[in-house]
């Protein structure tokens, strides 16, 4: 397995930590900032996406990858947990990297942990739709008008 990090660095010390990461780690790529569908692309061809956010601006992209199929290692944010459930097997603390690395390498070794996170992904699916979203939308727009 390879970990490939697409995004900006929060600052410098974190992009000077993640180029030493690169030259040190033959399994390690940053992109750095990349388009949306650069992104998509990124993610259809990927295994398993880690959302490693601490903050609650990271699970849109695990909503994306829900949409995609995409298995997810996510933080366990309030954000992460509504989209995943609180049961969701690839949820881990922030800033826990040992557990990060388990989940990881279980990923790698263990066909059937990887095949249950994305059946538990496609369970999720319908949630994130654009008819669900519309349909969603459309009953807060009528509580509005009924309030």
């Amino acid at each position: 397995m390879r970990v490939v990090l697409a995004g900006a660095a929060l600052d410098e010390a974190s992009a000077r930590e993640a180029r030493a990461e690169e030259a040190a780690n033959p399994r390690f790529t940053w992109l750095g900032p990349l388009r949306f569908g650069a992104t998509q692309a990124r993610m259809a061809a990927a295994r398993v996406l880690a959302m490693t956010s601490r903050a609650e601006g990271g699970p849109a992209v695990v909503s994306e990858a829900i949409a995609a199929g995409l298995p997810v290692l996510a933080t366990r944010i309030p954000g992460a947990r509504s989209l995943l459930g609180d049961d969701y097997p690839g949820l881990f603390e922030v800033g826990d990297e040992a557990a990060l690395a388990a989940l990881l390498a279980r990923c790698e070794r263990e066909p059937e942990f990887l095949a249950a996170l994305r059946a538990a992904v496609e369970r999720r699916a319908e949630e994130v739709s654009p008819a669900h979203e519309r349909a969603c939308i459309a009953a807060l727009l009528a509580d509005l008008a009924h309030a």
